[in-house]
């Protein structure tokens, strides 16, 4: 007899988050750390009392989380829950780098900051002014600066492009980084097309029906693709398109829906990946369980070690506060993390560990207590986000955010806000033409 996908829903949020840590737990001793071990995600045996934390504190914290989607940010807050904080819980006790008490610590931390963020759902959006533009005058503006930006990256990146097979894009990403290297502008002009324009278009094109825009925004991420062999870029288009029209169908079940998707796919993919020689699933494993989870899972526990070890930034390394606070450090964080390890543990892929904002922000800025300190001005960030968002409906943005949503999971809250294009998303619900409000 077939149990209907509704029914499923019924059983909870927390049963499904638990269901979720088990087969996490599962996937990271049978397949991940046999297979990844020399990135670092190592396997002991941890303490049973740290075990039983890192399954009871998500759902305990799901209890306390927004159990349906009202807002876009609740969107982003759910993919940080499964991708960032369930693997930090799990992976910093399973490669222990510090002792027990300090990763006891790491836990409470991570969960207070979550809390914070979803405890700030309880406070009301406020209603900001909007000044629409005219449809044309927009379309114009945004039709130039595509043409001008892709342009750019033609340009530019025209001697490395390829449409990079699995064994071809570290390749194409050392060429990528070298030619952006001569060009540090480019950094920008590639977030502005990857994280809002092309997004933009595939999400307006979906709630309008309009395919010929869908045609372009994803035909934009594949040229992206194809100059720096960022999968999440082109794993995008697929993500815009779910989330769409998942959240237009929502009818409360979207939460416990996802919670099932991740707990069936990091379950399924690497039982695949053990049972096949299938190079396309062991690829599709890796960039989902791997670099999606496990990683930063590991970064949070790396961070927290180097950080314990070496001096704070106090959030010098963000620009504009490196004006009055001296950073102590010449490379960027993931750099002097990566090469750090580097030298310790062996390779260690590019030896640039890029982290959530939990690491990069909170770790990094004040050990463990600055990770609930984040936690705030992230729930702050959430609230404006969602009132500057709150006259358009919530499959539209929802989608439309999603490459902003991913870049939380691997950057700063203040990349993410400045360089990663969130700030000019909060703009543009301000300043969109009127009929983006029913898209």
């Amino acid at each position: 007899m077939q149990v209907p996908f509704r029914q499923l829903l019924r059983i909870g949020t927390p049963g499904w988050v638990f269901l979720y840590c088990a087969a996490f737990h599962w996937a990271y001793i049978a397949w991940i750390s046999p297979s990844w071990g020399y990135l670092g995600v190592t396997y002991k045996a941890p303490v049973p009392g740290l075990m039983l934390l890192a399954y009871t504190l998500p759902m305990i914290l799901s209890a306390f989380s927004p159990r349906t989607i009202t807002r876009p940010s609740q969107v982003i807050y759910w993919f940080i829950f499964f991708s960032v904080y369930v693997p930090a819980l799990f992976v910093s006790i399973f490669v222990q780098l510090d002792e027990g008490y300090t990763l006891f610590l790491l836990q409470l931390s991570m969960t207070a900051g979550m809390l914070l963020i979803a405890l700030s759902y309880h406070l009301h959006t406020i209603k900001l002014p909007r000044y629409p533009v005219s449809p044309e005058m927009f379309w114009v503006a945004f039709a130039i600066l595509y043409v001008l930006a892709n342009v750019a990256v033609f340009l530019v990146y025209r001697n490395e492009m390829k449409f990079a097979g699995i064994k071809e894009v570290y390749d194409v990403r050392f060429a990528s980084r070298q030619a952006t290297a001569e060009h540090p502008g480019m950094t920008y002009v590639t977030s502005l097309l990857a994280n809002v324009m092309n997004p933009l278009l595939c999400a307006y094109g979906w709630s309008k029906r309009k395919y010929h825009l869908i045609l372009i925004g994803c035909g934009g991420q594949v040229l992206l693709y194809m100059a720096a062999a960022a999968k999440s870029v082109l794993l995008s288009i697929v993500i815009i398109a779910v989330f769409y029209f998942t959240l237009k169908k929502d009818r409360g079940g979207w939460v416990p829906a996802l919670a099932i998707v991740f707990a069936a796919v990091t379950f399924t993919l690497p039982f695949l990946a053990i049972h096949s020689i299938s190079e396309l699933l062991f690829a599709a494993a890796s960039a989902t369980v791997v670099r999606s989870a496990a990683l930063p899972g590991l970064f949070i526990a790396t961070y927290q070690y180097f950080f314990e070890n070496f001096p704070h930034t106090y959030l010098s390394h963000v620009t504009g506060v490196n004006l009055f606070v001296t950073n102590p450090y010449e490379k960027s964080l993931g750099q002097e993390i990566g090469t750090f390890f580097m030298g310790w543990s062996g390779p260690r892929g590019t030896g640039n560990e890029n982290a959530s904002f939990f690491a990069m922000d909170g770790i990094a800025g004040f050990g463990l207590i600055g990770i609930p300190i984040i936690g705030i001005i992230c729930a702050f960030m959430f609230w404006f986000l969602d009132s500057c968002a709150r006259n358009y409906r919530l499959a539209f943005i929802g989608a439309a955010l999603s490459m902003c949503m991913i870049s939380l999971t691997n950057a700063s809250l203040f990349t993410t806000l400045l360089g990663g294009g969130l700030l000019l998303w909060m703009l543009l619900f301000i300043y969109m033409p009127r009929n983006f409000t029913d898209a």
